[in-house]
């Protein structure tokens, strides 16, 4: 995978040129070394003409393989004229090479946001509701005159969501201490709050369980799902606030648009899949390359279109940016630590502390120590649940 930049000045008078390719070239490089990118080349442009390229057109057949960065100041650079600017980023897109802009015009990010938006809705229009069975408890859930006993009539009419239920809450990734033998009785112990957590996790599982996909890794999502799940779960009883929702729940399906993705846009989605060894951010780049929007958008928009509780919605979106979030910082940062708790065990190996952001701890009010006894405690814990294809059956 290279990196590549891309300089062009129109002036005509040369110091000014000089000077301003000098400026493109610096900040290039200084976002590179702030960004931990490679850069192998930076090309610059003999031509001052808006519709004449001759080395961007060069380095287009010539320079490039799929998953390449090309990188500059801004969208001018590569043309003034927008049409002429729209056919080469639409060569770029088609060559699958990314396009990374130091700066955006307003204009140009709002109306690019309006073309991903657009698309990804049409590839996941397919994506069933809720099934009827889920919103009517949730409307019971939010029902002040509701009981007990009406919300258990209606899960009890589904056997395999009390089953699933039922597992969930019994087992030790859940954590309760005591046997719950019927869903009336998880209920009355754990509250609607709480359950309604529970039947989201166990119906959304089963709506995306695997489709006969040989190259996504079901088992290994769901089980790094639940373990961030069980790790926030963990995490939260360290820190000192009242929380209004469950964030088990959320925290289950926090990369639920992975498998959305995984399941309405594989063909794009398989390019991702297939890149080793990057990071988190790394990722998400590469998914906005190929799909359009990242799983954090793309899920949120699938989210909200669910009605899901705000906390699900925020976690959900902003779990790689948890200070982004307006109402629920502590538990993204809750689930942002527990990734990087659980991805140090599934890849079976030291969580490297350095990784931590002291600031997030700070906001905590958690230490070191405190990710420690979590870390120790979610191995072992992962020893126990190895077939998750099996865990709600």
């Amino acid at each position: 995978m290279k990196t590549i930049a891309y300089i062009c000045s129109y002036e005509i008078n040369d110091n000014i040129a000089t000077e301003e390719l000098s400026k493109q070239s610096a900040e290039i490089k200084n976002f590179c070394k702030l960004h931990d990118l490679e850069l192998n080349e930076i090309s610059e442009e003999t031509s001052t003409r808006d519709d004449f390229k001759p080395v961007l057109l060069n380095m287009m057949s010539n320079q490039f393989s799929p998953s390449d960065k090309l990188i500059v100041a801004n969208p001018n650079v590569i043309s003034r004229n927008k049409d002429f600017r729209d056919w080469i980023v639409d060569e770029f897109n088609r060559m699958k090479v990314e396009i990374i802009y130091l700066t955006q015009d307003t204009e140009e990010k709002t109306l690019q946001f309006e073309r991903n938006i657009t698309t990804i809705k049409e590839r996941i229009k397919n994506i069933p509701s809720l099934p009827e069975i889920i919103t009517k408890s949730i409307e019971i859930m939010q029902d002040e005159n509701a009981s007990v006993s009406d919300l258990s009539k209606v899960i009890s009419n589904d056997i395999g969501l009390t089953a699933r239920v039922l597992k969930l809450v019994n087992s030790a990734y859940y954590g309760f201490p005591k046997q719950i033998s019927t869903i009336q009785q998880a209920i009355a112990i754990l509250g609607f709050t709480t359950i309604k957590g529970v039947i989201l996790s166990a119906s959304i599982y089963k709506m995306f369980s695997n489709k006969n996909n040989q190259t996504f890794n079901y088992k290994d999502f769901w089980k790094h799902s639940l373990l961030v799940a069980s790790s926030s779960r963990m995490l939260s009883k360290y820190v000192e606030s009242n929380f209004k929702e469950d964030i088990f729940a959320a925290a289950f399906l926090h990369d639920i648009g992975k498998i959305i993705l995984a399941q309405y846009d594989w063909q794009n989605y398989s390019q991702v899949c297939s890149q080793k060894n990057l990071s988190d951010l790394e990722i998400m780049k590469i998914e906005e390359q190929y799909c359009g929007l990242n799983h954090c958008e793309i899920a949120n928009i699938v989210a909200y279109s669910w009605n899901l509780p705000e906390i699900f919605c925020d976690i959900i979106t902003y779990h790689h940016y948890p200070l982004n979030s307006f109402k629920f910082k502590k538990e993204c940062s809750i689930v942002y630590l527990s990734n990087l708790i659980v991805d140090s065990i599934m890849r079976n190996e030291n969580l490297n502390y350095d990784n931590i952001p002291l600031d997030l701890l700070e906001n905590l009010e958690v230490s070191v120590d405190n990710i420690c006894n979590v870390h120790d405690e979610l191995r072992e814990l992962s020893l126990s649940v190895n077939d998750i294809d099996s865990f709600f059956e």
